[in-house]
């Protein structure tokens, strides 16, 4: 017992110690920006890449909302974790200097003066960085186009196949990084725009602050991008106008069973399955609670009354319904829990409540399945088939709608589910 004693006592004055050792009153740097980076749990390192085409000058001219959320963007991820800056056109370029010179070189250096460029080798190499426990992250005006000499040739080209070649172009990337189990998020932004732009003919029109939109996207497992996407939320001041995330990979197959919370009837837990079932005129109806921890799913899917739409119940021999789905915080903590409950419950973001109505047979099977679904806000709201004017290209983007689907088809596939688990019911 003395050293029980002794351990916390000697690892508290050790804090003191470390603590007063630490800061010591030094006042924090005044450029964020060069601040060195703490390293997330997990994330290694961010990858950020500026898209230089010819079409994107028009954002950093004057005071934009392009530059201060860019210049946001890349100085809170280097709060997260190290960051290093690329331009990127056809190929990456590293930035020189790293995240201070890039912020300031978005004030007062020309960077926007590439050629065209095509979206889905852009995307295949910003992809090709989100490896290991890497992150990418990629500044863009996203409008698909074929390259300048197939439009001269042809004017049209661009909007007779864009919901064809390059739709499916972007398609293939995108499935190639989903086989590899890398996720993405896409955060819809719009800024003025002092500049040239250039319309899906190649054709060129002065725009003086005219709402353009832009986009940020964020590449690698599902996992660190959504640890990225909650701490980098945390810390914007000016919030994304739409998000959509693409998870990847197989359905979350990991659940506990709570033996106590939210229970009624008689019955007993034992290996993730719901045992020795009571039933009969007197018993009370079975109730239990099965905890998931879906932090790693896009914001939209972890909301209750998503999860209550979309989770898609089978139980052969029973009939059993969800009657109950709250996150973590809003569970009913002021009845007794053991210690090993309260664990579960902390390491759980949200709780199911289940009803079994009848067994049939000694033993059933249930099947907890929620396929893959994505917001649809950019299919009419953010995307354009004809830009030419003011009023068809203001606050969109060409053929959004095609990239988009491009990459939702290429996540939202018959086999692909955001949750899928099975566990047993038995008298």
């Amino acid at each position: 017992m003395p050293t029980l004693r002794i351990i916390p006592i000697a690892l508290l004055a050790f804090s003191i110690l470390f603590s007063s050792c630490g800061g010591g009153g030094k006042r924090k740097p005044k450029d964020e920006a060069t601040k060195p980076a703490q390293k997330a749990a997990g994330i290694g390192r961010i990858h950020f890449f500026l898209e230089t085409s010819a079409s994107m000058g028009g954002y950093l001219k004057g005071a934009t909302t392009f530059k201060d959320v860019v210049s946001e963007v890349v100085n809170k991820s280097n709060q997260i974790a190290p960051v290093s800056v690329y331009t990127i056109t056809d190929k990456p370029q590293p930035y020189q200097g790293g995240v201070g010179p890039f912020v300031e070189g978005l004030a007062t250096t020309p960077l926007a003066n590439g050629k065209s460029s095509k979206l889905h080798t852009i995307f295949g190499q910003v992809g090709a960085k989100a490896t290991g426990n890497d992150v990418a992250v990629l500044v863009s005006d996203c409008i698909l186009s074929f390259p300048d000499a197939d439009i001269k040739r042809d004017p049209e080209i661009n909007r007779n196949n864009a919901s064809s070649v390059l739709k499916n172009q972007i398609n293939d990337q995108f499935a190639s990084l989903s086989r590899k189990g890398i996720s993405a998020t896409v955060y819809a932004y719009n800024s003025a725009f002092n500049g040239t732009y250039y319309d899906y003919q190649n054709k060129k029109s002065q725009l003086n602050g005219e709402q353009r939109p832009f986009y940020i996207w964020v590449i690698g497992k599902q996992s660190l991008v959504a640890d990225f996407d909650r701490q980098l939320l945390e810390r914007l001041s000016e919030r994304p106008a739409q998000q959509l995330s693409f998870g990847s990979g197989d359905g979350l197959k990991k659940y506990e069973l709570f033996f106590g919370l939210n229970k009624k009837g008689d019955w007993r837990a034992e290996r993730g399955n719901v045992t020795e079932i009571k039933f009969g005129r007197k018993a009370e109806p079975a109730e239990f609670a099965i905890g998931l921890d879906l932090a790693g799913l896009p914001a939209y899917a972890q909301a209750p009354d998503y999860l209550k739409e979309n989770l898609v119940i089978k139980a052969d021999n029973a009939t059993l319904k969800l009657v109950n789905v709250q996150r973590r915080e809003n569970v009913n903590t002021t009845k007794r829990m053991t210690d090993r409950e309260q664990q579960l419950l902390a390491r759980n973001s949200h709780v199911l409540t289940f009803k079994i109505d009848d067994l049939f047979d000694d033993e059933a099977t249930v099947n907890v399945r929620m396929p893959v679904r994505f917001d649809t806000w950019y299919q009419t709201d953010w995307s354009t088939m004809d830009d030419r004017t003011e009023a068809g290209r203001r606050k969109k983007t060409f053929a959004l709608v095609h990239l988009m689907n491009g990459v939702r088809e290429a996540y939202q596939t018959g086999t692909n589910d955001f949750v899928n688990f099975t566990f047993k019911l038995e008298k």
